[in-house]
């Protein structure tokens, strides 16, 4: 059971943190100092993190921030989706959905309602309660962070944009 925990632990750490794999996000200076809303205090924190490593500066405060992210809706669900012979769940489906947008302090709309979707399997075996607590929590932390990578390499895309559009050019995103 240790070693189980010990390599679920593992791969939710490697699994976490792969947009630092790819190297750091570059954000355009339009992105400088984000403020970062929404109704999950876990998910703005860790956003705010994600931002921070990459090279942008997340503010507290209206009149300083450049951008608003505003993490719109996050809804963190859970389904039974295996059943063992004896009657109890083995199974869930987890689905962690959120929708952003991004809008200068102005108001104009850089990102319009953009929504990510996760989920992932969790299966165990009915007399393996701690386990399953322990493994639900692993999982929705590895969503969180996947939800954070792409978020932040979706901006880095539509910073490019905003840039080009002011240049005059046009970036495909």
């Amino acid at each position: 059971m240790i070693r189980t925990l010990f390599l679920l632990f593992l791969s939710t750490v490697l699994s976490g943190c792969g947009f630092h794999l790819r190297g750091q996000v570059e954000l355009a200076s339009v992105m400088s100092a984000p403020l970062v809303t929404g109704q999950d205090p876990e998910l703005v924190t860790h956003l705010r993190q994600g931002l921070r490593q990459s090279g942008v500066n997340p503010v507290k405060d209206l009149a300083a921030a450049t951008v608003i992210i505003d993490l719109a809706t996050v809804e963190y669900s859970r389904w039974v989706n295996a059943i063992g012979s004896n009657g109890i769940a083995t199974g869930y489906t987890l689905q962690y959905n959120v929708t952003y947008r991004v809008v200068e302090r102005s108001g104009q709309v850089l990102v319009a309602n953009s929504q990510l979707s996760f989920s992932r399997d969790l299966t165990y075996q009915s007399t393996q309660l701690l386990q399953k607590k322990e493994q639900e929590k692993a999982l929705k932390a590895s969503m969180r962070a996947e939800i954070v990578g792409r978020i932040i390499r979706r901006l880095s895309s539509a910073a490019l944009n905003i840039q080009s559009l002011a240049v005059g050019q046009v970036v495909p995103v």
